[in-house]
């Protein structure tokens, strides 16, 4: 819990491996419990978690070249997926975990053919959007059929989406910014409205909603104008194309707001995303805030 957290939050883990005197698990020895193997893979996730924050996030990373980090992030990933491989028993929660941090390690390579700043590269996406896919996924099979309670899956999100950092949503939110993606777009809608009841019984799932929620209005503002400013022949000035309602699935909730409806001020930012880490490195709330400010209005 500790080097997940310390991830999330972009700090550095308050257990360091080094301090560490206990003896690693070893299988069958130390235990013949069915959960054994569970255990021994949780631990060497926390390790990748810490290497993680070691390798690419921390202040002495952050000083590091680009190749370098690259080079690291590439090792941080094969390992990643070789665990994933191992740890397979089922868990919905599991696979948000391992899929979010993917994403937040693959956030350090570069994308090769784009050099828009909210442009992430192709397997920080495919990471990303597979976080996003699994935690919707157990929506429609648990909450939205009513296997379970609201307050179940307000404790699922707990263990799951709040538990992994908030990464994946901001890179497919970029995609869409950056692309105009809209399948993207309708996978952000439909993360936000998984949120909304347990939204109602917790403070914390409140605050990854109204975040959410806030982001995917300035992505449906902007393809809105960008499909407008396309097709110039449309008329009415936030009109948006078939396809993109086809896709978003809420027949233009928000096509009356423009673009500039949705520019937020510096205290919105700074209220929005209060104690949330973007895990985008030097691209922080107010930098995100310039750049929507100078988004193209017509």
């Amino acid at each position: 819990m500790d080097r997940s957290m310390a991830l999330s939050f972009g700090r550095a883990p308050n257990i360091q491996d080094y301090d560490i005197q206990t003896d690693r698990l070893t299988l069958p020895e130390d235990t013949d419990s069915p959960t054994g193997p569970m255990l021994a893979c949780w631990v060497d996730v926390a390790e990748l978690q810490g290497q993680t924050y070691h390798q690419l996030y921390s202040a002495h990373a952050q000083n590091q070249p680009l190749e370098s980090k690259v080079a690291a992030a590439k090792q941080l990933a094969a390992r990643c997926l070789e665990l994933q491989r191992d740890f397979q028993v089922g868990l919905q929660v599991q696979e948000i975990g391992f899929q979010s941090l993917l994403a937040m390690i693959y956030r350090m390579v570069p994308p090769i053919e784009s050099d828009h700043p909210l442009q992430f590269g192709r397997d920080c996406i495919l990471s990303a959007r597979a976080a996003l896919k699994s935690h919707n996924e157990g929506w429609s099979k648990v909450g939205a059929t009513g296997k379970i309670s609201d307050d179940d899956w307000r404790v699922f999100i707990h263990w799951s989406t709040l538990f992994s950092p908030f990464v994946p949503f901001i890179c497919v939110f970029g995609n869409v910014i950056a692309q105009c993606d809209l399948q993207d777009l309708a996978l952000l809608g439909e993360f936000v409205s998984t949120l909304q009841s347990a939204a109602e019984q917790s403070h914390s799932i409140k605050k990854l909603h109204y975040a959410c929620n806030s982001f995917h209005q300035i992505a449906k503002a902007f393809v809105a104008r960008r499909s407008q400013h396309l097709h110039p022949s449309a008329t009415g000035a936030n009109n948006i194309s078939t396809d993109w309602q086809a896709f978003d699935g809420t027949s233009g909730e928000y096509s009356s707001q423009s673009l500039s409806d949705t520019q937020l001020s510096q205290q919105d930012w700074d209220s929005m995303l209060s104690e949330w880490d973007l895990g985008l490195g030097t691209l922080d709330a107010r930098q995100m805030s310039s750049f929507l400010d100078l988004l193209p209005n017509d």
